[in-house]
């Protein structure tokens, strides 16, 4: 299996706001009456995960400009 990379803290801004459009576009969605994609999360499963990538983004980023290392950080093997 591949090696998953660290994200940035502006990449993990920028995936939770794509998740966040997603759930309001899908909820958008559901209150016209519109079929959801049956493949989709539902909006508050879109709106949940964008908030914990949000958080984990704020956290890094305020870890970082302390000079502490972020969470998910690969560590050596030696």
């Amino acid at each position: 299996m591949a090696a998953s990379k660290k994200k940035s803290p502006a990449g993990l801004l920028s995936e939770a706001a794509q998740k966040a459009a997603h759930a309001v576009g899908d909820a958008a969605d559901q209150a016209v009456g519109g079929e959801p994609d049956p493949r989709a999360k539902s909006p508050a499963g879109n709106l949940s995960e964008a908030a914990k990538k949000a958080a984990r983004g704020i956290g890094d980023a305020a870890k970082k400009a302390v000079g502490k290392r972020p969470s998910r950080a690969k560590k050596s093997d030696s």
